[in-house]
């Protein structure tokens, strides 16, 4: 194995954001807004449930692909590595998108919190319930005050340091060596605060779905699929780039270092599923086994969380493990284009099932013909009131005894509401969760596509330029 010198290309290429390409991304916003028209107006159950999954899904999905992108660049520069040169402008621009999705998230959080939908209105009832010490420190930590400032500090840090990394390394000389060791405490910084908010985001947005699961390992894991995504949506992007003539320099050793970026992800993703999913199993702890319980006894849940596996586990481990398969562009660009829609329905299984309920549990005759209504505060979290045999009226509980068995091996009803009925979950990846998906797809890459024509496509002052331009792997 060698490397060899080949001729200096031309650095001062420029990304040309043309109108064909606007109008293509204008027409995947369009389908997007389509997209949540639809489940807006065709699922009007449970207060709206489905449209406000839908956009938080996509919102989350999509901030934290635009977060690994400068958490990319921030770790290279801590560690010396000079590997992303060619690609670092494509892992900046993609931190473009989160100049704007921390407020995206914010907004959804407000709107939940002033019950303009039922995400959150759980987190509520928790709050309100002052009497079981069980929850003292989430009444704290879900203080509604306290709730949104960290959503505020999250949003502008975000933007702060995504605008500071675009400037910093687009228009400083990085070979001067004071401008070099100012680029490592930015990249100090921005690891310091990513790590601390990405945690706390999945907990505020995620977790905080099912105020009583928690799992110690959930902001290690949202950390895992973002890099997977991340990874897939540079390869596409570089694959992109050079199918326009861009990226001359960029050759299939690149590629190949981008892909076993992917693969390593892939399988770091799969290490912290296992490790989430089997110690809670083992551990046959109520609060922890009721996140699972409850979706490997609604049908369709079952099917997309094995969907999941299979695509962002066994897919990576059969094909993206061949030296061939990170070398083709086209072979790495379809296992990059299955890889985002893979942790797309990971993230599906996560933020859809709690709030999309169609249809509540009928009430018994004999009860006085009580009626439980599907946009209230039942979903697969509470047993709403109901009338016991005598005709008194019950408490709402949010014990988990309610919500599911104890432990697995026990048999589950709709997620362990009363025996009078069964909810009816109408949470399914459709028409209407393709479009959305394809409409904030089509904001990421304008905002992607947006930063990235406003400089060159190359870093000409990085100390590792040189090294980058003559990687040229031979193997014997």
């Amino acid at each position: 194995m060698g490397t060899h010198h080949t001729a200096t290309p031309n650095l001062n290429e420029k990304f040309e954001f043309t109108g064909s390409l606007r109008k293509v991304l204008f027409g995947m916003m369009g389908a997007g807004l389509l997209g949540l028209v639809l489940v807006f107006f065709l699922y009007p159950e449970n207060h709206h449930g489905r449209f406000w999954s839908n956009v938080l899904t996509n919102v989350y999905y999509f901030t934290g692909i635009s977060l690994f992108g400068l958490f990319a660049v921030a770790a290279a520069q801590l560690a010396y590595g000079g590997w992303n040169t060619l690609v670092k402008r494509i892992l900046i621009s993609l931190g473009s998108f989160a100049m704007i999705g921390g407020f995206l998230l914010l907004i959804i959080l407000v709107t939940g919190l002033l019950g303009w939908h039922n995400l959150y209105e759980h987190v509520e009832h928790i709050m309100h319930d002052h009497d079981n010490e069980k929850y003292t420190n989430k009444h704290i930590f879900f203080n509604t005050k306290f709730w949104v400032l960290r959503l505020v500090v999250y949003a502008l840090l975000w933007a702060a340091l995504s605008y500071t990394f675009d400037k910093f390394f687009g228009e400083k000389d990085q070979t001067d060596v004071k401008v070099y060791k100012q680029s490592k405490l930015l990249a100090a910084a921005f690891i310091v605060v990513f790590a601390v908010t990405e945690s706390f985001v999945s907990w505020d947005m995620v977790m905080s779905l099912d105020p009583h699961w928690y799992s110690t390992l959930f902001g290690w894991y949202n950390f895992a699929s973002y890099g997977c995504a991340a990874w897939a949506m540079t390869i596409l992007l570089v694959i992109y780039l050079k199918s326009k003539g861009y990226l001359e320099v960029v050759n299939e050793n690149h590629i190949h270092d981008l892909g076993k970026f992917l693969f390593g992800f892939s399988i770091f993703w799969t290490y912290l599923w296992f490790s989430q999913f089997m110690l809670q199993w083992y551990g046959n702890i109520p609060e922890d086994t009721n996140f699972w319980v409850k979706r490997f006894n609604t049908g369709y849940f079952k099917f997309t969380i094995f969907l999941a596996l299979i695509i962002n586990f066994l897919f990576p481990l059969l094909f993206l493990i061949k030296r061939g398969a990170k070398r083709n562009f086209k072979m790495i660009g379809f296992g990059a284009a299955l890889l985002i829609v893979g942790h797309y329905i990971d993230f599906f299984n996560y933020t859809f099932f709690e709030p999309v309920v169609c249809e509540a549990p009928k009430a018994d005759e004999h009860h006085g013909g009580e009626h439980h209504s599907a946009n209230s505060a039942n979903t697969v979290l509470y047993a709403e009131a109901h009338t016991d045999a005598k005709g008194h009226e019950g408490a709402a509980t949010d014990a988990p005894a309610h919500a599911a068995p104890a432990a697995h091996g026990e048999e589950a009803h709709g997620g362990g509401h009363a025996p009078h009925g069964e909810l009816i979950h109408c949470a399914t990846i459709g028409i209407g969760e393709i479009l959305v998906f394809v409409g904030f797809l089509g904001l990421f890459l304008y905002m992607f596509f947006t930063r990235l024509s406003k400089r060159n496509l190359i870093i000409e002052k990085d100390p590792y330029l040189g090294e980058n331009i003559r990687l040229n792997v031979t193997w014997s």
